[in-house]
């Protein structure tokens, strides 16, 4: 970041390098759609570069870049709820090897995780997807979010729950809390 600071576009580069896959991921589980979510990374990483100022030190790289992340996620979510709903199911579906079966089996799996996903507040949402999917340490979600490590650990329990009892409403047999 100091190399941002001091007008070093090696050190921007540095930065996207390392955080724009994670930052992706995590802007496209939130919004739900991949064009989005590119645009939001995009311009966090231009408001890194023009705010660079604004990074005390305080928190690391990584807390302040998602902290950018998550608040242009939720400013675009609450536009778009005025005009219309954000689906889920924009994930794309990952190709790989083995029977249509086994195919067919997790890619219902996978839909059925991403309405899940849906259905819990934007606040929970955004806990577990840093808590789990990007697997930041409860007081690294707490800076990234805003709110106290207590707060973080309500809401991912209350998200986890929700999930739980969503699956066992639709009958899902193996979930597990720690993989949603």
């Amino acid at each position: 970041m100091g190399r941002v600071k001091a007008g070093d576009p090696a050190g921007a580069e540095a930065l996207f390098s390392r955080y724009a896959g994670p930052m992706l991921g995590f802007t496209e589980r939130m919004l739900g759609n991949r064009a989005e979510a590119e645009e939001v990374t995009q311009d966090v990483f231009l408001k890194m570069i023009s705010r660079c100022e604004q990074y005390d030190g305080r928190a690391s790289v990584s807390t302040w870049l998602f902290a950018i992340a998550a608040n242009a996620c939720r400013d675009r979510l609450r536009s778009a709820w005025r005009t219309t709903s954000v689906p889920l199911d924009a994930v794309p579906e990952p190709r790989g090897e083995g029977s249509i079966e086994g195919g067919l089996l997790e890619r219902e799996k996978r839909r059925a995780v991403r309405a899940a996903l849906d259905r819990l507040t934007r606040e929970q949402r955004e806990a577990l997807l840093l808590a789990r999917y990007r697997e930041m340490p409860y007081a690294e979600v707490a800076r990234t979010l805003g709110i106290s490590e207590g707060a973080v650990k309500t809401r991912v329990f209350r998200a986890v729950e929700t999930l739980r009892a969503l699956f066992a409403e639709e009958g899902v047999s193996r979930w597990t809390a720690a993989r949603p």
